[in-house]
This record gives C-alpha cells, structure tokens and sequence, in this order.
C-alpha cells in the first residue's frame, strides 16, 4: 500500500484522510474523503451543498479536471425569488446577495462520487460512512468559520431557524472549540453514501430539497438536479520555470490568472521581490477583468494570453493529498458566502452562488439555466522530473495571489512547501494593495492595507509534495489547518 500525505484546514480532515487511507483506500480516496467533510466542518466558510473542482493526476492516467461547479438554476422555473442584500465587514468590506433565491445547483456530490468511481479502490459507501460518523455527535468551531461569522456572516445564518439553531448559543455564535451540530447531517450522508449522489440529482432525497426551497422562493428545480452533469475537462497546462503547471482550465479563470502571474514572475528580472509580485498580479487581473469575464469564447481567450505571455502548453475548502508513487489530487470547493438556508430534515447548509457578485459581473439576469458559474478556484498539481506539488486554496479572488505567490517560493527560490505557503503574502486592490508583516512594496503609505499578522483574508493554501518517493505535506496556519501521513 502507498504512503499517503494528507493536508486540510482542520484536524477533522486530516483525520477522515487517514482513516480511509489506513483502511486501504488510494489517494483518490483519501482525497474524496478529505473534500467532502471539508465542506461540512467549516459552515460559513464552505457547506456541504457546494461546487468546485478536483484536479487528478496519477500515474498512468492522463491527467483531468473533474469539474462539479455550481451551475445556474431555473429550467423550468415559474414565478419569483426570493433574495437580501447583506454587507458584511469580511474582507474590509464585502456585499453578497443571500437566501433562497442565491442557490445555484450543487455539484459536490456528483463531482466526488465520480471520482470515487473512476479513481477509487474503497467502496463509496465506506469514504462517506468514515465522514458520517466523524460528523454523527458534531464537531468544534473552527477559528476560521468563527472569524468569518463574526465579519458579517451572523447576519446570513441568523434567519433560518435551522441555521440558528446550529451556529449560535442564544444570540452569540458558538464559541471557537465549542460544538457545533447539525440535525440530519449524518442521516442525509449514509443515504448519499449508501444509494450513491443519484439519491441526490434523480432521487427522493432532491424532491424533498427541492419541494422545500421552492416554498420559500428558490429557483432551484428538480429539471436542474437531473440534468446536471459532471465535466471532465483537460487540465490547462503550460511550461513555468522548468516545471509543468497543470491547473483549471476554462470556463473557470482562476487557473489562467495563476498561470499569467506565474510566468511573469518567472520571467521578470528579480523573480522574488514584492514588487514583481504585485506587478504581474496586476497584470493577471487585468486580463481577467478586461478580456476574459465576459468574452463568448473564454477559452480561446485564455489561449491567446498564454500564448502572448510567451508560455508553452503541451497541449473556496482545499484539500491536497499525494502518495509516494506520484499520484496528486488537489480539490477546491466553495458554497460562495453561503445562502443562510438549510431544507428541512437535510442538515445540508445551501449555497448562494447566484448571489456572489463578483462572479456575476454581468449579473444573473444574463446566465441561461444550466451554464456553469465563472470561478476563481485553481487547485493544481506541478511537475518537474521527479518531483511534484498538489496545491489548492480557498480565498475568492486572493486564490490567484496566495498559489501564485506559493508555487513561486516552491520552484524559483526552492522552499519547501511549509516555508513556501507560510511565506508573507500580498494582494491587489482596487487603490492599493493588501499585505501581510514581511511585505515591502513600493506603493504610497495611504494605499497600502497592512493588516498585522498572517490573516485567512490572505487564503489558506494547503499542500502536498513528492520527491523521488519521499513525500510531505503543509496547511496553512492562517485557517488552522492539519495534516496526516498515512502509512
């Protein structure tokens, strides 16, 4: 049995890892197992109705996305929704559209049960059984779903009585530490593991969901859960420094942004100063905003930019894990700031990606039902000879700058991956830019939003690497992460 190495923003993810891991389950497993309690142990942060993507690659198989975004409801869709516009204190200031009406389709159950299927060893049930029974009596608040209520999140989870009831003492959010517990949260993941994510798209447990939201105002149809598909897409790859980048292509932009920063980086005279960070940072965003948010062929937009840029290409939860034979797995999932709705008798905490208006630019009005929302997510998997990197991160639009930031300590100054993520990071802003203590840039004073100590703003990058068979793991200590080596 390979040796595995693990890597999540809590202790609980490291530990469903291991578990699966020691009971025989491969990478892939280890993976799928790590992602889908991710999702639940973080409320606000993420949820267990979420989108996003895994990267795969492992020996022997060509590599591939597997993309479970959220997708836009409404097929067959009759009447009005229901949303409010909430502005929280998160991010120094951040405004989100909530309730039923936000909720995209998820595509985290479909998305995990293929991989499962496709690069699995230990049957599904068995993966969603270890996550059932870690959930079954709760699990403590994490600093980072607490930082993130008491930015603004409180005002989201606070309507629904099902949401209150799990995330506040009185009129307090749970303390860090203290248990948090979702009814029917367990029940609902033994069905999705015991009749597979088709009880979930085609099955009873969708009418019900459905049934229930659409009393309340949600767009969400039972036409959406069954026509929703998962897609395996080619990774976009491109040649940075002597490594092999493969990340998430199009119709995604996270993957092209990181690249685009990268290879400026690399490419730039003094790789590893600040200031050639927040340059081609710049740069990168630019080109997302200015040419690739609202082209009708974002691919072949993205290409045009690589390829201007001078790279070859051979052809919001993160959790990494790796084995000692090579094979990487590096997901990211999101439910966006969270829709603050649980359908009754699920224990599953909604999305509100329709409301995420950063990923709207052009509002919802113009999305057409069953088209994939736009995201920033990139988990990604470097190579150069025998060596390999898996990395994901959580952070919106600061994805790009924490990986970029990231792969460029790993393969341009040679850190290792835990001084690599641990290093001080920077990000754009629309006057200025952000940064961490450690960060010299050349910007006006009253431009610059120092915060002061390392902060989740900044993302949350977890890690994992291969070297000839030895293989390591790092989570960032901005969201409190953890890791597992599994023998």
């Amino acid at each position: 049995m390979p040796r595995i190495a693990v890597a999540g923003a809590s202790p609980l993810i490291a530990r469903a890892g291991e578990i699966v891991g020691e009971s025989g389950g491969s990478v892939a497993d280890v993976a799928v197992a790590a992602t889908l309690i991710a999702i639940c142990v973080e409320p606000g942060v993420c949820g267990p109705a979420a989108g996003g993507f895994l990267t795969v690659d492992l020996p022997g198989n060509d590599p591939v996305v597997v993309d479970g975004y959220m997708a836009v409801p409404g097929l067959d869709f009759e009447g009005e929704s229901v949303t409010r516009v909430v502005e929280m204190a998160y991010g120094g200031g951040t405004r989100t559209i909530v309730g039923p009406g936000s909720i995209a389709v998820p595509g985290v159950f479909a998305a995990l049960h293929d991989v499962s299927r496709r690069f699995g060893t230990a049957p599904w049930a068995q993966v969603v059984g270890v996550v059932a029974d870690l959930v079954d009596e709760g699990f403590p608040m994490t600093r980072s779903a607490y930082d993130y209520m008491v930015e603004g999140g409180d005002e989201i989870y606070w309507a629904d009585p099902e949401t209150r009831r799990a995330m506040f003492v009185g009129e307090k959010v749970v303390p860090v530490g203290e248990t948090l517990y979702f009814d029917d949260l367990a029940d609902t993941l033994r069905l999705i593991g015991d009749e597979g994510a088709a009880v979930f798209y085609q099955g009873d447990l969708g009418r019900r969901i459905v049934e229930d939201l659409a009393d309340r105002g949600s767009m969400l149809t039972r036409r959406d859960l069954a026509e929703y598909e998962v897609i395996l897409r080619e990774p976009l790859s491109v040649e940075v420094a002597g490594w092999s980048l493969r990340t998430n292509p199009p119709p995604a932009v996270g993957g092209a942004a990181v690249a685009l920063a990268l290879g400026s980086i690399a490419a730039a005279p003094d790789p590893l100063d600040a200031n050639t960070w927040l340059s081609s940072l710049r740069q990168a965003f630019e080109a997302r905003v200015n040419d690739m948010e609202h082209a009708d062929d974002r691919e072949l937009v993205i290409r045009r930019l690589l390829t201007e840029a001078g790279l070859r290409s051979p052809s919001t939860i993160s959790v990494s894990a790796i084995d000692d034979e090579g094979g990487a797995v590096a997901a990211t999932f999101s439910a966006g700031y969270g829709s603050g709705i649980i359908p009754a008798g699920t224990g599953l905490l909604m999305n509100n990606g329709m409301g995420e208006v950063e990923l709207n630019p052009g509002g919802s009005e113009l999305q057409r039902p069953g088209e994939r929302l736009m995201s920033n997510m990139a988990p990604s998997v470097m190579r150069s000879g025998k060596r390999a990197v898996a990395v994901a991160s959580p952070g919106a639009d600061r994805i790009t700058t924490a990986l970029t930031i990231t792969l460029a300590r790993l393969a341009l100054a040679g850190d290792d991956i835990s001084r690599a993520i641990e290093h001080p990071r920077l990000h754009p802003r629309p006057t200025g830019a952000a940064t961490e203590p450690g960060i010299e840039i050349d910007e006006p004073p009253e431009s610059i939003r120092a915060y002061p100590a390392p902060n989740m703003y900044f993302g949350g990058v977890v890690g994992t690497t291969w070297d000839d068979g030895a293989i390591d793991a790092h989570a960032d200590s901005r969201r409190g992460g953890a890791i597992a080596f599994i023998e």
